[in-house]
């Protein structure tokens, strides 16, 4: 038998190379649906690294930033639990109070207060230069100290030493670190803790006028 012709032994030319394998031809329309029509590969790129960058920017104002208000916030507690005026304190027993300043020189009358079902009482003491809100859940029983107004001529001081009379500046340095900063700036007025519970300083001529203990607002 004869030999083929060499044109016989070739095998049948394939599809053009520059269409490629059908498999190419998928992944090439996946990826231009998943970029936008007129994105160059370095901008698809830039867009996927910025995703993470910001979840990585508001994992770490999380972990740390929150974590420091959270600090700030437990030290002002804190401290304005330990706070007091000679002794006197929010929440102080009736049986407490007697023993520091004697009997007040003229109670006010027992109200009703609705927003937390207390029976309150003020207590006077003019010539001590104080002023105490008392409360109870009961009209006889006994009563604990819920605000504290001091002004001349008290000579009680806060544990930090401020008193009627001390120099403002002498406030801001004690007290700096746990003041309001959210609170309207009022000439005359310093806001330690919040207006919600904390302590109230007022100022005349640059000095102490009045020292409040308590909740301002509610």
């Amino acid at each position: 038998m004869g030999e083929l012709c060499p044109r016989c032994r070739r095998k049948p030319a394939g599809p053009p190379s520059d269409y490629g394998s059908s498999g190419q031809v998928a992944k090439e329309t996946q990826r231009s649906r998943l970029q936008p029509k007129d994105a160059t590969p370095n901008q698809s790129l830039q867009v996927n690294v910025k995703i993470p960058a910001i979840l990585c920017a508001a994992l770490t104002f999380s972990l740390f930033v929150a974590p420091v208000v959270s600090l700030e916030e437990e030290g002002t507690d804190a401290m304005l639990h330990k706070e007091s005026l000679g002794g006197l304190r929010i929440n102080l027993p009736e049986k407490d109070v007697l023993r520091l300043l004697d009997q007040p020189a003229k109670r006010g009358k027992l109200v009703f207060q609705a927003a937390d079902r207390n029976y309150v009482q003020e207590w006077h003491y003019p010539e001590k230069g104080i002023d105490l809100s008392m409360s109870g859940e009961k009209k006889t029983e006994p009563k604990r100290i819920v605000s504290i107004t001091a002004s001349a001529p008290c000579t009680l001081a806060t544990r930090k030493g401020i008193k009627i009379g001390s120099a403002e500046n002498a406030v801001r340095k004690a007290y700096g670190m746990f003041v309001d900063r959210n609170a309207p700036a009022e000439p005359g007025t310093y806001v330690v803790g919040s207006i919600y519970g904390g302590i109230i300083f007022n100022f005349e001529k640059g000095k102490v006028s009045r020292i409040f203990f308590g909740a301002a607002a509610e």
